[in-house]
């Protein structure tokens, strides 16, 4: 039997800086009232999400991701964001430059996917998740957190990797396999 998983394209990212992200996170609990925080060691920056994908598909794409030919490079992170309503965000999230060499990393990984699955149309954004799912009837009361500082990082982006999603566990996501930047 053919068991459908749920896999994802991502940059991985270093255990300093899940460390950094993980103490501002804390500093945010109080003031938004989420269902879902995200595991210090599941932070991530989504670069496509498969959702149910097949292995036949999954390993097709995986070998023409191998082949990339994208060099390393550094982005820098830092900032508040929300996707969502103003009252009661989606989604929290630390801003992510949108570097040139990300942008055309996220392009050439759309080429290789296109050609297996329907690739995602929206204009990409690039972030780093930190709780989804408003869970509170409450609104957010203090709006102007979002623009104090979190202070700023640098990224060094050297590697790919497509994650399975394992929903039942506290770290969610394992990596299925790594493709290192030139």
């Amino acid at each position: 039997m053919n068991t459908t998983r749920h896999y994802f394209i991502a940059v991985e990212i270093d255990h300093e800086i899940k460390k950094w992200l993980f103490q501002n996170q804390q500093k945010l609990k109080d003031d938004f009232h989420y269902k879902n925080w995200v595991d210090q060691n599941d932070f991530h920056i989504t670069l496509h999400f498969f959702g149910a994908i097949d292995r036949t598909k999954l390993n097709r794409v995986a070998d023409q991701l191998q082949r990339l030919d994208n060099q390393a490079f550094t982005v820098e992170i830092g900032g508040l964001s929300t996707f969502g309503s103003a009252n009661k965000p989606r989604v929290l999230w630390i801003e992510v430059e949108k570097h040139p060499d990300l942008v055309q990393l996220h392009h050439d990984i759309q080429q290789i996917v296109g050609k297996y699955v329907t690739i995602d149309k929206r204009p990409f954004t690039p972030h780093i998740t930190l709780a989804k799912k408003w869970a509170s009837e409450q609104q957010l009361q203090n709006k102007a957190i979002l623009n104090q500082p979190t202070g700023e990082k640098h990224l060094h982006i050297n590697k790919v990797v497509i994650y399975e999603i394992h929903p039942e566990k506290k770290q969610k996501y394992q990596i299925w396999q790594q493709i290192e930047l030139k």
